[in-house]
């Protein structure tokens, strides 16, 4: 593990140690429950209105926070979509002991076992709801996870979002093959140029579909596991947070059908053409 992501992980451990208070907004958003899917368990909230989903891919604190889970409830609640968190550490979550972080991160950062949960997700959603189209959105940890889905599974997840991600490296989104908005709290390393210019050179099509957004009075963690709901300011950044995800997500369905169309509109013509020529 390099330097940067150790960093990522030590203060993403520091931060679960601090005493925020997610239980004010609990109860606001209708709740989800916990599915079992082969050895996976999954909070699923939400129905979708079209054939959409979202995977939630949490940070370091794993599968039982409180503020992580209400950011599910809300998009689902808001945005009518179905969104679902895989449990990817199975019931663990990073230790406070800091001694043991080198070895817990080993245990759980493998590509290989996360992407098979990704993908075993991926199919349950197609088969058992009929949602073909699927977005990834990944905090702190789950971010980088979100840019790998986009470079490797590139066919299962139309995009990613990644807040407050860490460990993210110009290296690592050159292999982009999907857009992704990318998200950054103020203490963040900054997302422009160096993650930007990244993409812009290896994929000008996919950069141009990229967006970045820093909130700068926010500290790393503010949208899940470190959300505090007691905190005005923080609050209002959570909605902000929430808006920009879901015009994201519309500008890129909206382009996808508009590509759709004149598809379609360039078929018909070559094709009446053809018939015209015969």
């Amino acid at each position: 593990m390099n330097l940067l992501s150790l960093l990522s992980v030590i203060f993403g451990v520091l931060l679960a140690n601090q005493n925020v208070d997610g239980s004010l907004w609990n109860e606001t958003y209708p709740k989800g429950e916990i599915l079992r899917v082969d050895d996976l368990n999954i909070y699923s909230v939400g129905t979708s209105n079209s054939d959409l989903s979202i995977v939630v891919i949490y940070d370091i604190r794993g599968f039982n926070i409180t503020q992580t889970r209400v950011f599910c409830d809300r998009l689902a609640h808001e945005y009518s979509v179905h969104v679902v968190m895989p449990d990817f550490y199975r019931g663990t979550a990073a230790p406070s002991n800091l001694s043991l972080i080198m070895a817990w991160v080993a245990s759980v950062n493998d590509w290989a076992k996360i992407s098979k949960d990704l993908k075993t997700v991926a199919d349950w959603l197609k088969k058992s709801y009929n949602e073909n189209q699927i977005g990834l959105v990944g905090f702190c940890w789950g971010g980088l996870q979100a840019v790998r889905a986009c470079s490797n599974l590139s066919t299962l997840f139309f995009t990613g979002i990644s807040i407050h991600g860490s460990s993210l490296t110009p290296a690592e989104v050159s292999q982009l093959q999907q857009p992704m908005l990318f998200i950054a709290a103020g203490n963040d390393p900054a997302l422009i140029p160096n993650i930007s210019s990244a993409i812009e050179q290896s994929n000008m099509e996919i950069s141009k579909k990229c967006e970045y957004q820093t909130y700068s009075t926010m500290g790393h963690g503010f949208v899940a596991a470190g959300a505090n709901y007691s905190n005005p300011e923080n609050v209002n950044a959570i909605t902000d947070v929430h808006k920009t995800v879901r015009n994201y997500l519309d500008k890129l369905r909206n382009l996808s059908v508009s590509l759709s169309i004149n598809l379609y509109l360039l078929l018909t013509v070559v094709m009446f053409a053809f018939d015209f020529y015969l």
